[in-house]
């Protein structure tokens, strides 16, 4: 199980890293922030309800991530609060939905399945237009004494709380 773990943790790593190198050269006019800190200094807190398990949800499952924004251009705090569609896992993400507070032009959230920690978000404006996007590094190994990160997918209580960093990329705005 440990193995399992660590070949996923090592892989969403590596996917992520070259993911977020390759965004942070942005073209003219984009803006590329950090939040809730780095993959070496993860500072973000996200929580879920229920916990996340290694069985799918049966249910969605909500979740809040918030974070600081840092970069050139980028302060304060990003907050999203939304859920997770049925399925959910700690290793498979399904689909999520939220709501976006703390940075300019978004109002919106929309993220794709995929291996956990991997999948691209889409950021949207008030009348739906595609703004920017993110990319998450849920990859967390302690977060409190009594909820020792992704080990808590094989609980019955499962994963309630982790730390992660994440790279958002917000896009020249047209007008």
């Amino acid at each position: 199980m440990r193995s399992t773990v660590f070949a996923l943790v090592t892989a969403t790593t590596a996917i992520c890293f070259f993911g977020a190198a390759g965004s942070a050269s942005a073209g003219q006019g984009e803006t590329v922030c950090t939040w809730g800190g780095t993959p070496a200094a993860p500072t973000g807190v996200a929580t879920f309800s229920p916990g996340i398990t290694n069985t799918p949800s049966t249910g969605p499952v909500q979740f809040t991530a918030t974070g600081v924004l840092a970069g050139l251009g980028c302060t304060g705090k990003l907050t999203y609060t939304g859920y997770f569609e049925p399925g959910h896992t700690c290793a498979l993400n399904t689909a999520f939905h939220a709501k976006v507070t703390g940075l300019p032009r978004v109002v919106r959230v929309e993220g794709q399945p995929g291996v956990a920690g991997t999948a691209l978000a889409l950021l949207y404006d008030a009348d739906g237009n595609v703004v920017g996007s993110e990319q998450a590094q849920f990859l967390t190994t302690l977060v409190n004494e009594s909820d020792p990160g992704y080990m808590s997918c094989g609980t019955p209580r499962g994963l309630t709380e982790a730390t992660w960093s994440d790279t958002v990329e917000l896009f020249a705005s047209k007008g």
